[in-house]
Protein backbone atom coordinates (compact mmCIF):
# COMPACT_ATOMS: atom_id res chain seq x y z
CA UNK A 1 0.00 0.00 0.00
CA UNK A 2 1.45 3.37 -1.03
CA UNK A 3 1.96 6.21 1.41
CA UNK A 4 1.17 9.80 0.46
CA UNK A 5 4.08 12.31 0.48
CA UNK A 6 2.35 14.39 3.16
CA UNK A 7 2.13 11.45 5.56
CA UNK A 8 5.72 10.43 4.84
CA UNK A 9 7.01 13.94 5.53
CA UNK A 10 4.97 14.07 8.72
CA UNK A 11 6.51 10.80 9.92
CA UNK A 12 10.03 12.00 9.08
CA UNK A 13 9.45 15.27 10.88
CA UNK A 14 8.08 13.47 13.93
CA UNK A 15 11.13 11.19 14.06
CA UNK A 16 13.41 14.21 13.76
CA UNK A 17 11.56 15.93 16.60
CA UNK A 18 11.85 12.83 18.76
CA UNK A 19 15.59 12.55 18.11
CA UNK A 20 16.46 16.16 18.91
CA UNK A 21 14.29 16.10 22.02
CA UNK A 22 15.64 12.75 23.22
CA UNK A 23 17.93 14.19 25.96
CA UNK A 24 14.96 15.94 27.59
CA UNK A 25 12.83 12.82 27.20
CA UNK A 26 15.62 10.72 28.71
CA UNK A 27 15.74 12.97 31.77
CA UNK A 28 11.96 12.70 32.15
CA UNK A 29 12.06 8.92 31.76
CA UNK A 30 14.91 8.77 34.28
CA UNK A 31 12.80 10.62 36.86
CA UNK A 32 9.95 8.12 36.40
CA UNK A 33 12.37 5.20 36.74
CA UNK A 34 13.84 6.80 39.87
CA UNK A 35 10.39 6.84 41.46
CA UNK A 36 9.89 3.18 40.56
CA UNK A 37 13.35 2.32 41.87
CA UNK A 38 12.60 4.02 45.18
CA UNK A 39 9.31 2.13 45.45
CA UNK A 40 11.07 -1.17 44.75
CA UNK A 41 14.09 -0.74 47.00
CA UNK A 42 15.34 2.12 49.11
CA UNK A 43 19.10 2.24 48.69
CA UNK A 44 21.09 5.45 48.83
CA UNK A 45 23.99 4.00 46.85
CA UNK A 46 21.70 2.59 44.18
CA UNK A 47 19.76 5.82 43.61
CA UNK A 48 22.99 7.84 43.53
CA UNK A 49 24.55 5.54 40.92
CA UNK A 50 21.33 5.52 38.90
CA UNK A 51 21.20 9.35 38.94
CA UNK A 52 24.79 9.52 37.75
CA UNK A 53 23.97 7.02 35.00
CA UNK A 54 21.00 9.08 33.76
CA UNK A 55 23.01 12.30 33.76
CA UNK A 56 26.01 10.71 32.06
CA UNK A 57 23.82 9.10 29.40
CA UNK A 58 22.10 12.44 28.77
CA UNK A 59 25.49 14.12 28.53
CA UNK A 60 26.80 11.60 25.97
CA UNK A 61 23.57 11.74 23.98
CA UNK A 62 23.79 15.54 23.85
CA UNK A 63 27.39 15.35 22.62
CA UNK A 64 26.30 12.86 19.94
CA UNK A 65 23.52 15.19 18.76
CA UNK A 66 25.90 18.15 18.67
CA UNK A 67 28.26 16.20 16.41
CA UNK A 68 25.47 15.53 13.90
CA UNK A 69 23.72 17.73 11.35
CA UNK A 70 20.23 17.90 12.85
CA UNK A 71 20.87 21.11 14.81
CA UNK A 72 22.38 23.10 11.96
CA UNK A 73 20.82 26.51 11.28
CA UNK A 74 17.96 27.95 13.29
CA UNK A 75 17.21 24.64 14.97
CA UNK A 76 14.27 22.26 14.98
CA UNK A 77 10.90 23.68 16.16
CA UNK A 78 8.85 21.28 18.25
CA UNK A 79 5.28 22.59 18.25
CA UNK A 80 5.12 26.23 19.29
CA UNK A 81 6.58 25.59 22.74
CA UNK A 82 10.13 24.46 22.05
CA UNK A 83 12.89 25.14 19.57
CA UNK A 84 16.00 22.99 19.79
CA UNK A 85 19.13 24.54 18.32
CA UNK A 86 22.87 24.04 18.75
CA UNK A 87 23.30 26.77 21.34
CA UNK A 88 20.52 25.33 23.50
CA UNK A 89 22.21 21.94 23.60
CA UNK A 90 25.61 23.43 24.29
CA UNK A 91 23.99 24.95 27.39
CA UNK A 92 22.41 21.58 28.22
CA UNK A 93 25.88 20.04 27.96
CA UNK A 94 27.17 22.46 30.60
CA UNK A 95 24.13 21.79 32.77
CA UNK A 96 24.58 17.99 32.71
CA UNK A 97 28.30 18.28 33.44
CA UNK A 98 27.62 20.52 36.44
CA UNK A 99 24.88 18.22 37.70
CA UNK A 100 27.23 15.23 37.49
CA UNK A 101 29.75 17.11 39.63
CA UNK A 102 27.01 18.02 42.14
CA UNK A 103 25.85 14.40 42.45
CA UNK A 104 29.43 13.16 42.88
CA UNK A 105 30.07 15.70 45.66
CA UNK A 106 26.70 14.94 47.26
CA UNK A 107 27.57 11.30 47.70
CA UNK A 108 30.36 12.19 50.13
CA UNK A 109 27.96 14.45 52.01
CA UNK A 110 25.21 11.86 52.40
CA UNK A 111 27.08 8.56 52.70
CA UNK A 112 27.67 8.94 56.43
CA UNK A 113 24.00 9.72 57.12
CA UNK A 114 21.78 6.98 58.52
CA UNK A 115 18.78 8.16 56.49
CA UNK A 116 18.20 7.08 52.89
CA UNK A 117 18.03 10.28 50.87
CA UNK A 118 16.22 9.05 47.77
CA UNK A 119 14.30 12.29 47.33
CA UNK A 120 17.53 14.33 47.34
CA UNK A 121 18.72 12.83 44.06
CA UNK A 122 15.21 12.93 42.63
CA UNK A 123 15.06 16.68 43.27
CA UNK A 124 18.41 17.14 41.52
CA UNK A 125 17.04 15.39 38.43
CA UNK A 126 13.98 17.64 38.56
CA UNK A 127 16.25 20.69 38.69
CA UNK A 128 18.14 19.45 35.63
CA UNK A 129 14.88 18.73 33.80
CA UNK A 130 13.61 22.24 34.58
CA UNK A 131 16.89 23.69 33.33
CA UNK A 132 16.65 21.55 30.18
CA UNK A 133 13.15 22.83 29.44
CA UNK A 134 14.35 26.39 29.90
CA UNK A 135 17.23 26.16 27.41
CA UNK A 136 14.98 24.80 24.63
CA UNK A 137 12.02 27.11 25.34
CA UNK A 138 10.58 29.17 22.51
CA UNK A 139 7.35 30.14 24.25
CA UNK A 140 6.52 31.95 27.47
CA UNK A 141 4.41 29.01 28.67
CA UNK A 142 7.33 26.55 28.43
CA UNK A 143 9.64 29.20 29.91
CA UNK A 144 7.42 29.52 32.99
CA UNK A 145 6.98 25.75 33.28
CA UNK A 146 10.73 25.17 33.31
CA UNK A 147 11.27 28.11 35.64
CA UNK A 148 8.78 26.80 38.22
CA UNK A 149 10.09 23.23 38.05
CA UNK A 150 13.62 24.52 38.61
CA UNK A 151 12.64 26.88 41.44
CA UNK A 152 10.37 24.54 43.41
CA UNK A 153 12.94 21.73 43.32
CA UNK A 154 15.69 24.09 44.50
CA UNK A 155 13.53 25.32 47.39
CA UNK A 156 13.39 21.75 48.69
CA UNK A 157 17.14 21.25 48.25
CA UNK A 158 18.23 24.56 49.81
CA UNK A 159 16.64 23.67 53.15
CA UNK A 160 17.16 19.94 52.79
CA UNK A 161 19.34 19.40 55.88
CA UNK A 162 16.78 20.24 58.52
CA UNK A 163 19.33 19.82 61.35
CA UNK A 164 21.33 22.70 59.88
CA UNK A 165 20.82 25.75 62.10
CA UNK A 166 20.33 27.97 59.03
CA UNK A 167 18.12 25.54 57.09
CA UNK A 168 14.75 27.16 57.85
CA UNK A 169 16.03 30.70 57.35
CA UNK A 170 17.80 29.86 54.10
CA UNK A 171 14.87 27.90 52.71
CA UNK A 172 12.44 30.70 53.62
CA UNK A 173 14.61 33.38 52.01
CA UNK A 174 15.03 31.38 48.81
CA UNK A 175 11.29 30.70 48.75
CA UNK A 176 10.59 34.43 48.92
CA UNK A 177 13.14 35.16 46.20
CA UNK A 178 11.64 32.49 43.94
CA UNK A 179 8.09 33.67 44.62
CA UNK A 180 9.05 37.27 43.83
CA UNK A 181 10.77 36.19 40.61
CA UNK A 182 7.75 34.09 39.57
CA UNK A 183 5.33 36.92 40.34
CA UNK A 184 7.32 39.49 38.37
CA UNK A 185 7.74 37.11 35.46
CA UNK A 186 4.10 35.97 35.31
CA UNK A 187 2.76 39.52 35.49
CA UNK A 188 5.20 40.57 32.77
CA UNK A 189 4.09 37.70 30.53
CA UNK A 190 0.43 38.71 31.08
CA UNK A 191 1.17 42.30 30.04
CA UNK A 192 3.03 41.15 26.93
CA UNK A 193 0.17 38.81 26.02
CA UNK A 194 -2.32 41.65 26.36
CA UNK A 195 -0.61 43.39 23.43
CA UNK A 196 0.44 40.47 21.23
CA UNK A 197 -2.30 37.89 21.77
CA UNK A 198 0.36 35.20 21.53
CA UNK A 199 2.99 33.80 23.89
CA UNK A 200 5.53 32.71 21.29
CA UNK A 201 8.87 34.54 21.39
CA UNK A 202 8.90 35.23 17.66
CA UNK A 203 5.30 36.48 17.46
CA UNK A 204 5.65 38.82 20.42
CA UNK A 205 8.57 40.51 18.65
CA UNK A 206 6.10 42.11 16.24
CA UNK A 207 5.19 44.66 18.93
CA UNK A 208 8.28 46.65 19.76
CA UNK A 209 8.85 47.75 23.38
CA UNK A 210 8.63 51.35 24.53
CA UNK A 211 6.26 52.30 21.72
CA UNK A 212 4.70 55.75 21.77
CA UNK A 213 1.18 54.31 21.44
CA UNK A 214 -0.72 54.57 24.76
CA UNK A 215 -1.92 50.98 25.01
CA UNK A 216 1.46 49.47 24.17
CA UNK A 217 2.91 50.80 27.40
CA UNK A 218 1.73 47.47 28.84
CA UNK A 219 4.13 45.69 26.50
CA UNK A 220 6.99 47.85 27.74
CA UNK A 221 6.11 47.26 31.39
CA UNK A 222 5.72 43.54 30.68
CA UNK A 223 9.23 43.30 29.25
CA UNK A 224 10.66 45.12 32.27
CA UNK A 225 8.84 42.77 34.67
CA UNK A 226 9.96 39.71 32.70
CA UNK A 227 13.57 40.85 32.81
CA UNK A 228 13.25 41.59 36.54
CA UNK A 229 12.03 38.06 37.22
CA UNK A 230 15.02 36.56 35.41
CA UNK A 231 17.34 39.06 37.13
CA UNK A 232 16.22 37.73 40.53
CA UNK A 233 17.40 34.23 39.58
CA UNK A 234 20.68 35.56 38.16
CA UNK A 235 21.23 37.72 41.29
CA UNK A 236 21.83 40.81 39.21
CA UNK A 237 21.98 44.13 41.05
CA UNK A 238 19.70 45.53 42.41
CA UNK A 239 17.91 42.15 42.63
CA UNK A 240 20.75 40.45 44.52
CA UNK A 241 19.54 40.85 48.11
CA UNK A 242 19.59 37.64 50.21
CA UNK A 243 21.51 35.75 47.51
CA UNK A 244 24.75 35.72 49.59
CA UNK A 245 22.73 34.49 52.59
CA UNK A 246 21.28 31.66 50.52
CA UNK A 247 24.74 30.76 49.22
CA UNK A 248 26.14 30.62 52.74
CA UNK A 249 23.26 28.74 54.36
CA UNK A 250 22.73 26.08 51.70
CA UNK A 251 24.58 22.73 51.62
CA UNK A 252 27.74 23.14 49.58
CA UNK A 253 26.69 20.83 46.68
CA UNK A 254 23.38 22.70 46.41
CA UNK A 255 25.18 26.04 46.42
CA UNK A 256 27.18 24.73 43.46
CA UNK A 257 23.93 23.61 41.80
CA UNK A 258 22.49 27.12 42.12
CA UNK A 259 25.71 28.78 40.99
CA UNK A 260 26.01 26.67 37.82
CA UNK A 261 22.92 24.77 36.64
CA UNK A 262 20.33 27.39 37.62
CA UNK A 263 22.26 30.37 36.31
CA UNK A 264 23.38 28.77 33.04
CA UNK A 265 19.76 27.85 32.29
CA UNK A 266 18.36 31.27 33.20
CA UNK A 267 20.99 33.19 31.25
CA UNK A 268 20.50 30.96 28.20
CA UNK A 269 16.75 31.58 28.12
CA UNK A 270 17.36 35.31 28.66
CA UNK A 271 19.59 35.45 25.56
CA UNK A 272 17.17 33.34 23.57
CA UNK A 273 14.20 35.51 24.53
CA UNK A 274 15.95 38.82 23.83
CA UNK A 275 17.43 37.75 20.49
CA UNK A 276 14.20 36.11 19.28
CA UNK A 277 12.28 39.32 19.99
CA UNK A 278 14.94 41.69 18.63
CA UNK A 279 15.07 43.74 21.83
CA UNK A 280 18.58 44.84 20.88
CA UNK A 281 17.01 47.18 18.30
CA UNK A 282 15.53 49.35 21.02
CA UNK A 283 17.75 51.94 22.67
CA UNK A 284 15.69 52.13 25.87
CA UNK A 285 16.02 48.39 26.54
CA UNK A 286 19.77 48.51 25.87
CA UNK A 287 20.10 51.44 28.28
CA UNK A 288 18.42 49.39 31.02
CA UNK A 289 20.66 46.40 30.29
CA UNK A 290 23.70 48.68 30.44
CA UNK A 291 22.61 50.16 33.76
CA UNK A 292 21.95 46.77 35.38
CA UNK A 293 25.25 45.42 34.01
CA UNK A 294 27.25 48.34 35.43
CA UNK A 295 25.50 48.07 38.81
CA UNK A 296 26.17 44.33 38.97
CA UNK A 297 29.85 44.74 38.04
CA UNK A 298 30.47 47.41 40.67
CA UNK A 299 28.18 46.20 43.47
CA UNK A 300 29.34 42.57 43.18
CA UNK A 301 33.04 43.42 43.23
CA UNK A 302 32.89 46.16 45.87
CA UNK A 303 30.80 44.13 48.33
CA UNK A 304 33.12 41.14 47.86
CA UNK A 305 36.09 43.13 49.18
CA UNK A 306 35.11 42.74 52.85
CA UNK A 307 33.92 39.15 52.71
CA UNK A 308 35.72 36.52 54.75
CA UNK A 309 33.31 33.65 54.15
CA UNK A 310 34.20 31.75 50.97
CA UNK A 311 30.60 31.10 49.95
CA UNK A 312 29.58 34.74 50.39
CA UNK A 313 32.63 35.82 48.42
CA UNK A 314 31.64 33.48 45.59
CA UNK A 315 28.08 34.86 45.69
CA UNK A 316 29.23 38.44 45.21
CA UNK A 317 31.73 37.29 42.59
CA UNK A 318 28.85 35.63 40.72
CA UNK A 319 26.89 38.91 40.72
CA UNK A 320 29.83 40.64 39.04
CA UNK A 321 30.41 37.88 36.49
CA UNK A 322 26.83 37.87 35.27
CA UNK A 323 27.05 41.63 35.07
CA UNK A 324 29.94 41.09 32.66
CA UNK A 325 27.88 38.55 30.72
CA UNK A 326 25.08 41.04 30.09
CA UNK A 327 27.42 42.62 27.56
CA UNK A 328 26.45 39.90 25.06
CA UNK A 329 22.91 41.31 24.91
CA UNK A 330 24.19 44.57 23.41
CA UNK A 331 24.44 43.42 19.82
CA UNK A 332 24.01 45.85 16.93
CA UNK A 333 22.24 43.53 14.49
CA UNK A 334 20.91 40.01 14.04
CA UNK A 335 24.12 39.08 12.20
CA UNK A 336 26.09 39.59 15.41
CA UNK A 337 23.91 37.34 17.56
CA UNK A 338 25.88 34.19 16.70
CA UNK A 339 29.12 35.75 17.92
CA UNK A 340 27.30 36.87 21.09
CA UNK A 341 26.10 33.31 21.68
CA UNK A 342 29.60 31.94 21.19
CA UNK A 343 31.16 34.47 23.56
CA UNK A 344 28.52 33.79 26.22
CA UNK A 345 28.93 30.01 26.05
CA UNK A 346 32.71 30.24 26.25
CA UNK A 347 32.53 32.54 29.28
CA UNK A 348 29.94 30.30 30.94
CA UNK A 349 32.24 27.30 30.38
CA UNK A 350 35.12 29.10 32.10
CA UNK A 351 32.89 30.27 34.96
CA UNK A 352 31.42 26.81 35.43
CA UNK A 353 34.77 25.00 35.51
CA UNK A 354 36.20 27.47 38.04
CA UNK A 355 33.18 27.22 40.33
CA UNK A 356 33.15 23.42 40.31
CA UNK A 357 36.85 23.41 41.26
CA UNK A 358 36.47 25.91 44.12
CA UNK A 359 33.37 24.25 45.58
CA UNK A 360 35.07 20.84 45.40
CA UNK A 361 37.94 22.11 47.54
CA UNK A 362 35.43 23.88 49.78
CA UNK A 363 33.60 20.61 50.42
CA UNK A 364 36.88 18.87 51.25
CA UNK A 365 37.68 21.68 53.70
CA UNK A 366 34.28 21.27 55.36
CA UNK A 367 34.87 17.54 55.70
CA UNK A 368 38.23 18.09 57.36
CA UNK A 369 36.66 20.68 59.62
CA UNK A 370 34.24 18.06 60.84
CA UNK A 371 31.01 19.25 59.23
CA UNK A 372 29.44 17.76 56.14
CA UNK A 373 26.09 19.56 56.09
CA UNK A 374 27.61 23.01 55.95
CA UNK A 375 26.78 24.00 59.55
CA UNK A 376 30.25 25.53 59.98
CA UNK A 377 31.20 27.70 57.07
CA UNK A 378 34.71 27.92 55.71
CA UNK A 379 36.38 31.31 55.95
CA UNK A 380 39.47 32.55 54.16
CA UNK A 381 41.52 32.00 57.34
CA UNK A 382 40.71 28.29 57.17
CA UNK A 383 42.70 28.07 53.95
CA UNK A 384 45.88 29.50 55.45
CA UNK A 385 48.85 27.47 54.26
CA UNK A 386 46.76 24.97 52.32
CA UNK A 387 49.56 24.62 49.79
CA UNK A 388 51.79 23.01 52.45
CA UNK A 389 49.08 20.51 53.41
CA UNK A 390 47.48 19.65 50.06
CA UNK A 391 49.32 20.99 47.04
CA UNK A 392 46.82 19.57 44.54
CA UNK A 393 43.81 21.28 46.16
CA UNK A 394 45.67 24.56 46.57
CA UNK A 395 46.94 24.53 42.99
CA UNK A 396 43.41 23.87 41.75
CA UNK A 397 42.11 26.83 43.73
CA UNK A 398 44.90 29.06 42.39
CA UNK A 399 44.10 28.29 38.75
CA UNK A 400 40.37 28.70 39.38
CA UNK A 401 40.83 32.08 41.07
CA UNK A 402 43.13 33.24 38.27
CA UNK A 403 40.46 32.23 35.74
CA UNK A 404 37.77 34.19 37.61
CA UNK A 405 40.11 37.17 37.80
CA UNK A 406 40.76 37.00 34.06
CA UNK A 407 44.52 36.52 34.20
CA UNK A 408 46.19 35.59 30.86
CA UNK A 409 46.64 31.90 29.97
CA UNK A 410 43.31 31.05 31.61
CA UNK A 411 39.85 30.49 30.13
CA UNK A 412 38.57 33.47 32.08
CA UNK A 413 40.95 35.80 30.25
CA UNK A 414 39.82 34.55 26.84
CA UNK A 415 36.18 34.81 27.92
CA UNK A 416 36.62 38.44 29.00
CA UNK A 417 38.41 39.14 25.73
CA UNK A 418 35.32 37.95 23.84
CA UNK A 419 33.08 40.18 25.98
CA UNK A 420 35.39 43.14 25.49
CA UNK A 421 35.37 42.57 21.75
CA UNK A 422 31.56 42.47 21.81
CA UNK A 423 31.42 45.78 23.66
CA UNK A 424 33.89 47.38 21.25
CA UNK A 425 31.81 46.27 18.24
CA UNK A 426 28.74 47.84 19.84
CA UNK A 427 30.82 50.90 20.86
CA UNK A 428 29.53 50.69 24.41
CA UNK A 429 32.30 52.57 26.20
CA UNK A 430 30.43 52.54 29.52
CA UNK A 431 30.37 48.75 29.54
CA UNK A 432 34.04 48.61 28.57
CA UNK A 433 34.87 50.93 31.47
CA UNK A 434 32.77 48.85 33.85
CA UNK A 435 34.44 45.62 32.74
CA UNK A 436 37.94 47.05 33.20
CA UNK A 437 37.20 48.74 36.54
CA UNK A 438 35.28 45.74 37.88
CA UNK A 439 38.08 43.36 36.92
CA UNK A 440 40.59 45.64 38.64
CA UNK A 441 38.53 45.69 41.85
CA UNK A 442 38.21 41.91 41.64
CA UNK A 443 41.97 41.53 41.86
CA UNK A 444 41.82 43.18 45.29
CA UNK A 445 40.02 40.16 46.77
CA UNK A 446 41.13 37.39 44.42
CA UNK A 447 44.88 37.85 44.88
CA UNK A 448 44.84 37.98 48.73
CA UNK A 449 42.97 34.68 48.68
CA UNK A 450 45.78 33.17 46.61
CA UNK A 451 48.42 34.63 48.97
CA UNK A 452 46.59 33.01 51.90
CA UNK A 453 47.09 29.58 50.38
CA UNK A 454 50.86 30.10 50.36
CA UNK A 455 51.17 31.53 53.85
CA UNK A 456 54.48 30.56 55.39
CA UNK A 457 54.26 27.23 57.19
CA UNK A 458 56.08 28.59 60.25
CA UNK A 459 53.40 31.21 60.86
CA UNK A 460 50.75 28.51 61.11
CA UNK A 461 51.92 27.38 64.53
CA UNK A 462 50.02 30.21 66.23
CA UNK A 463 46.91 29.78 64.07
CA UNK A 464 43.74 27.92 64.86
CA UNK A 465 44.25 24.13 64.71
CA UNK A 466 41.86 24.00 61.75
CA UNK A 467 44.36 25.93 59.68
CA UNK A 468 47.12 23.43 60.40
CA UNK A 469 45.06 20.32 59.87
CA UNK A 470 46.26 17.88 57.23
CA UNK A 471 43.78 17.62 54.39
CA UNK A 472 42.57 14.04 54.03
CA UNK A 473 41.36 13.42 50.48
CA UNK A 474 40.10 10.16 49.01
CA UNK A 475 41.60 8.76 45.81
CA UNK A 476 38.39 9.49 43.91
CA UNK A 477 38.47 13.15 44.96
CA UNK A 478 42.14 13.40 44.03
CA UNK A 479 41.44 12.05 40.53
CA UNK A 480 38.50 14.43 40.16
CA UNK A 481 40.60 17.42 41.23
CA UNK A 482 43.45 16.34 38.95
CA UNK A 483 41.01 16.15 36.02
CA UNK A 484 39.72 19.65 36.77
CA UNK A 485 43.27 20.98 37.07
CA UNK A 486 44.38 19.46 33.77
CA UNK A 487 41.23 20.75 32.07
CA UNK A 488 41.86 24.25 33.39
CA UNK A 489 45.44 24.19 32.16
CA UNK A 490 44.70 22.74 28.71
CA UNK A 491 41.66 24.90 27.96
CA UNK A 492 43.44 28.01 29.23
CA UNK A 493 46.54 27.49 27.08
CA UNK A 494 44.61 26.11 24.09
CA UNK A 495 41.21 27.85 24.15
CA UNK A 496 40.65 26.87 20.51
CA UNK A 497 39.75 23.38 21.74
CA UNK A 498 36.61 24.84 23.32
CA UNK A 499 36.05 27.54 20.69
CA UNK A 500 36.09 25.11 17.77
CA UNK A 501 33.56 22.85 19.51
CA UNK A 502 31.25 25.83 20.14
CA UNK A 503 31.78 27.42 16.74
CA UNK A 504 31.33 24.22 14.74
Amino acid sequence: MSTSPEIANSVILSVEMFIVLSPILLLSFGIVLSLLLIAWRRSQKMIALFTQFILLTTLLLTIHLLSGDLLVGSGVPITTLLNVDRFSYLSLLLICFSALAVVSLSRSVLKMDVEVHDEYYLLILLVVLGAGILVVSDHFASLFLGFELLSISLVGLVGYFREHKHAVETGFKYLILSAAASSFMLLGIAFIYSQTGNLSFAVSSNVMPWSAQPLQIFNSVGILLLFSGIAFKLSLAPFHFWSPDVYQGSPTPITLLMATVSKVAMFTVLIKCCFSQNYFNNESFIEIITLVALLSMLVGNVLALKQQNIKRLMAYSSIAHFGYLLIVLTVSSMQNTEFAWQGALFYLSAYLLANIAIFTVLLISEKNKGDMSGDRSIDINDWHGMFWKNRLAATLVVFSILALAGIPLTMGFVGKFYLLNQAVIFESWWLISGLVIGSGIGLAYYLPLIFTLFKDEKTLENQDPVGTRVYVVTTGKQLFMLTLLISSLVFGIFPDLVSQFIYR
